[in-house]
């Protein structure tokens, strides 16, 4: 009995190990640095596939400046060029950033922006993977931002 069972969840890692595949999901958990500010950034992304290939992309970052606040969210577009075990992609959306300043008569910062950029999900295990990024935030932001992360392959 213990071996059917342990074959049929063989069968079953086997057959979700594919990756980028329409209706397929991911979850992140990542590390970001902006260029221009070094504040480090506490990143959450999630990725799903509603088509082969192309993903949507929502991520939100809390930064940690010495005073103040600052956080970021994200919404883009990700085109798969490859899809083995070294699976890049280029990226372009939109990024809303917000610095609220402590005991500043300026109060805070809002910028909208264009994001370019990109990146890899370099597959460690069928369900972890690392995932590095950068990205130009042109427009508002003129920003590049560095990201480094844990990928969660959730079917």
């Amino acid at each position: 009995m213990k071996r059917i069972i342990i074959l049929v969840l063989l069968c079953i890692v086997v057959n979700t190990a594919s990756a980028q595949y329409k209706n397929q999901y991911r979850a992140i958990h990542a590390y970001e640095m902006a260029y221009d500010k070094p504040f480090f950034g506490l990143n959450f992304t999630g990725e799903y596939f509603p088509t082969n290939y192309f993903s949507v992309v929502p991520s939100f970052t809390f930064f940690t400046p010495a005073t103040g606040n600052a956080r970021s969210f994200d919404i883009n577009a990700r085109y798969y060029l490859t899809e083995k075990e070294k699976q890049w992609y280029v990226t372009a959306g939109y990024g809303f950033y917000r610095r609220v300043f402590e005991f500043n008569p300026m109060g805070r910062f809002d910028f909208n922006s264009l994001n370019l950029g990109a990146g890899g999900m370099l597959r460690l295990t069928d369900e972890l993977g690392v995932n590095p990024e950068v990205r130009f935030q042109a427009i508002g932001r003129n920003s590049m931002v560095f990201k480094i992360g844990i990928v969660y392959f959730i079917n």
